[in-house]
């Protein structure tokens, strides 16, 4: 009875994470806002992108942020922070009246809520999935996915009828109102200290009745939970942040410019209203997709492993530049969606492994701090992916060069994949240990 009660509990906090990071996913539309603001204010695209820059970078220093409050005070506190960031942020993001203005209140304090509050949730529903990371990342990232797909057609329709300044005070109110009573309902399970003795404890049972006591020592090892330090000492740390700096250059340059390249394509076939209708639709594929390679990659992760969802998601990655340089060469809209799926699917799915990794290989004890540290790749890739992306554009007045880079970026995120070495759980020998059954079949045909 009691266990049913708890996984009960744990599905209902699941599904409350889950729609608080959907929310938080609004933090990727922001193109849908490109176009007013530069009508109103006269903005050139690379100042535009720079806003979106400037998010990501607060949105990991918000991560990093999350890692102390949370282990420090609770998850519960950290959301409750996030929450006042966002509705201070949208807030004032209504009262724009220059550039460095919005900034600060999109860029810095939007920024940093999203980051805090996404992790706040993670470090608090995942604990709850022991074992199960792969899949149950995949699954609450996916909330992350959907937002501009859900919501994206909602802030439009604002932006319609209210306006850009009505469209962020209703975001204030929408954000501030869902985060503070789904931070109340969410709980953090018992101490991470208690589930890994926990697992200890079943991995001895387990080892003593059919291996050695060589076993015993292996399945120990499996039980290490790495601290931030300890992590960034890896090389499989390192390698990993190299792929994920080359996927996510990409991704975040089309993300940040989704509904300006989609309108380019279009303009010349439609008027600047229905193409930008049409433009905010293409960009739901992106967070549609996104949320579908999130939850995809989630359960190969648990199945395959590293090498193989790395390896895949470079190569959908690499589909996805082709099919929107052919686009943008040919002016087929077709093939830009078929662009934006693709680059959706393997975005999400980047993100996601990098969730399933922090916690199955580096322990989901200090996953808070060092999930903050991992995401590090967002600001490298934030910042050179939308300054590629953007110069291209204010200087040749398309995209398509900047797709045959992101290709060309593609093709090494590939190679790099098929050079890393990531054990599915970390240890504390160089070389990562056997599971305890697999432990027991080695050391019983040793001893034959």
């Amino acid at each position: 009875m009691q266990s049913f009660c708890k996984n009960n509990r744990r599905y209902l906090y699941a599904a409350v994470g889950f729609v608080l990071l959907l929310f938080l996913g609004l933090i990727y539309s922001w193109s849908v806002f490109i176009g007013p603001l530069e009508a109103d204010f006269g903005w050139e695209r690379s100042q535009t992108s720079s806003i979106f820059t400037i998010s990501i970078l607060f949105f990991w220093l918000g991560n990093v942020a999350s890692g102390f409050t949370s282990e420090r005070l609770s998850p519960r506190a950290t959301i409750l922070i996030a929450a006042a960031c966002a509705v201070a942020g949208f807030a004032a993001s209504s009262f724009t009246t220059s550039l460095p203005w919005i900034y600060v209140s999109y860029g810095v304090l939007c920024g940093f809520a999203v980051g805090m509050g996404s992790n706040g949730v993670l470090s608090c529903v995942l604990g709850w999935f022991p074992g199960r990371q792969g899949i149950a990342s995949g699954a609450l990232m996916m909330g992350i996915g959907l937002g501009s797909l859900v919501l994206g057609p909602v802030v439009t329709s604002l932006l319609g009828s209210v306006g850009w300044r009505g469209a962020f005070l209703a975001l204030a109110v929408a954000f501030g109102a869902l985060m503070v009573v789904g931070a109340l309902i969410l709980r953090a399970p018992e101490r991470q200290s208690n589930m890994v003795e926990t697992t200890l404890k079943d991995s001895r049972r387990t080892t003593e009745q059919n291996a050695p006591a060589r076993a015993l020592e292996r399945a120990e090892s499996e039980t290490r939970e790495f601290t931030a330090p300890e992590m960034l000492r890896t090389r499989a740390f390192w390698t990993f942040m190299l792929w994920a700096v080359l996927i996510g250059t990409g991704g975040l340059a089309l993300i940040s410019n989704a509904v300006p390249a989609a309108q380019d394509v279009l303009l010349g076939s439609m008027d600047e209203a229905a193409a930008l209708m049409t433009a905010t639709m293409a960009m739901g594929s992106i967070s549609a997709f996104n949320g579908f390679g999130r939850l995809a990659s989630g359960f190969l992760w648990d199945r395959k492993g590293c090498r193989f969802v790395t390896v895949l998601i470079s190569s959908v990655y690499a589909v996805s530049m082709a099919a929107c340089a052919f686009g943008a060469a040919t002016g087929t809209f077709a093939a830009v969606v078929a662009g934006f799926i693709a680059l959706g699917t393997a975005y999400g799915a980047s993100i996601a492994t990098t969730s399933a990794m922090i916690g199955s290989v580096f322990g989901q004890r200090h996953y808070g701090m060092n999930y903050a540290c991992a995401l590090a790749n967002m600001v490298l890739a934030a910042c050179i992916g939308p300054t590629i992306s953007g110069a291209v554009h204010a200087s040749t007045g398309s995209y398509f060069a900047a797709y045959a880079v992101f290709f060309a970026l593609a093709v090494a995120s590939a190679v790099v994949a098929l050079w890393m070495r990531v054990p599915h759980r970390a240890a504390k020998q160089k070389n990562a240990p056997l599971s305890p059954a697999k432990a027991a079949r080695s050391d019983a045909g040793a001893s034959r």
